[in-house]
């Protein structure tokens, strides 16, 4: 009796779990939501303005964007990290890239697996008039992986633990300012086609 008990227990509390995993878009649904957004009432010409955290170093970059190409750029502290100038179709990309990424990878590599890296925070956040990422946000650590064949052979091994550091990792992605710049006029085009 207490076993068939215990059972329907399970059975009502997965279905509880799989109504409230059902309430929540999935994140590629609010991807295509954005984006969609983003195409309906995009600015031909912005200034955008971003704050980079990767790497135990903060960046930023000041960008002038006219036709989805970088035309101007203000200020970039972001050399150091390899970051490329971020405009908005950047910002999606990186945004889809992250949601892609597995929510745990092998450590130190695919074929020698005691370690993982796993997620502890990944999160997009969305502009709600223009639909861009506002914000893209992972954190991740390095953890025990006992699911795998390889934690115990270390284990057994080396009578020891596994050497998991936590190798904490930050990356945030944050838009300071998003202003829509006013169309080109017919002679400052030219002055810019002369400059080429």
């Amino acid at each position: 009796m207490g076993a068939l008990l215990c059972g329907a227990l399970a059975c009502l509390l997965s279905l509880q779990l799989m109504g409230l995993a059902s309430v929540d878009p999935p994140q590629g649904a609010r991807w295509a939501e954005a984006r969609a957004r983003w195409s309906a009432r995009a600015p031909d010409s912005y200034y955008i303005a971003v704050r980079i955290e990767a790497l135990g170093r903060v960046c930023a970059q000041r960008l002038e964007v006219r036709g989805g190409w970088v035309r101007r750029v203000l200020e970039n502290t972001c050399d150091t990290l390899w970051v490329d100038p971020l405009t908005v179709d950047q910002l999606f990309a990186l945004s889809s890239d992250i949601e892609s990424i597995p929510a745990s990878r092998c450590v130190p590599s695919p074929h020698d697996c005691p370690c993982q890296r796993v997620f502890t925070l990944r999160r997009v956040e969305y502009d709600a008039e223009y639909g861009f990422p506002s914000a893209i946000i992972a954190r991740s650590e390095v953890q025990f992986h006992p699911m795998r064949r390889d934690f115990w052979e270390y284990l057994w091994t080396e009578s020891n633990l596994p050497a998991c550091q936590p190798a904490r990792r930050r990356f945030t992605v944050q838009v300071l300012a998003l202003t829509p710049l006013p169309p080109e006029s017919p002679v400052q085009t030219a002055e810019f086609r002369q400059v080429q």
